[in-house]
């Protein structure tokens, strides 16, 4: 039985895309590790509710694009567990939250489809 060109070309894309993903997240594994959504709230403390180790970063920002010089405090948090840090509150500027996996670093990187834009991130601990 032969197969239509069609049905190749559909499976050929999904097979490259699949194993793109899969390679690039062994070979660039901090592209991958952003855990923003493991941090919430519970009981007014910022927690981290996911079931793996995190390192959040809790924030207050400058007011500049590039966010190089926004205030951070960092922490690792083991499941379950809050944030014990605190930001100066006479700080100005609005404060935000970034989480990634443990052992990677919350930071502010370069959209892939614009360098003139950042998105949160992570990065290899130095």
């Amino acid at each position: 039985m032969k197969l239509p060109r069609s049905v190749i070309t559909i499976g050929c894309f999904v097979v490259f895309s699949a194993g793109g993903y899969f390679l690039s997240t062994k070979l660039q594994p901090q592209n991958t590790a952003y855990a923003g959504n493991c941090v919430g709230r519970v009981d007014g403390a910022l927690t981290n509710v996911c079931d793996k180790d995190i390192v959040m970063a809790l924030c207050r920002d400058n007011g500049r694009y590039d966010h190089q010089d926004d205030v951070c405090v960092t922490e690792m948090l083991a499941p379950n567990a809050a944030i014990s840090a605190t930001l100066d509150v006479e700080g100005t500027g609005r404060p935000y939250t970034m989480a990634c996996d443990a052992p990677f670093v919350p930071a502010w990187k370069h959209s892939n489809s614009n360098a003139n834009v950042y998105r949160k991130g992570c990065r290899k601990p130095d």
